[in-house]
């Protein structure tokens, strides 16, 4: 399935990531379900990014059950919000390697204290 956009893409759309959609409502009410629309506003998977056109301004999508079947296609339309989700498998980030130092600096003239600090890190080798 090949959606083609009328703006350009966001740069950081790439293949594995989950595009969702969402019906944009005037009774929204920032929650998923708007009160007294009978409108669902809740994101829905639609599917996963095969190939994105930044030129062309085009994503093609593998769709994702139920939207796979061609009896059941997914109709965009323009009171759709269309927005995408990374792959955490493919951009999971965190310090590689054996060795990592941090420096912590207070560039404010008035005194501070840590309470807490933390680090992500993924073992390289053993």
């Amino acid at each position: 399935m090949q959606i083609t956009f009328p703006l350009p893409l966001n740069v950081s759309v790439q293949k594995t990531d989950t595009l969702y959609v969402s019906l944009i409502s005037q009774d929204q009410s920032g929650v998923n379900n708007p009160f007294p629309s009978p409108s669902n506003t809740a994101p829905i998977a639609i599917g996963i990014v095969v190939s994105v056109n930044h030129a062309g301004k085009k994503v093609t999508i593998d769709p994702i059950p139920p939207y796979d079947d061609l009896n059941n296609p997914f109709i965009l339309t323009t009171a759709h919000y269309v927005f995408f989700s990374k792959n955490r498998v493919a951009n999971i980030s965190g310090i590689v390697g054996y060795f990592a130092e941090t420096e912590y600096r207070n560039y404010s003239k008035l005194q501070t204290e840590i309470f807490a600090t933390a680090v992500d890190y993924v073992e390289s080798s053993k």
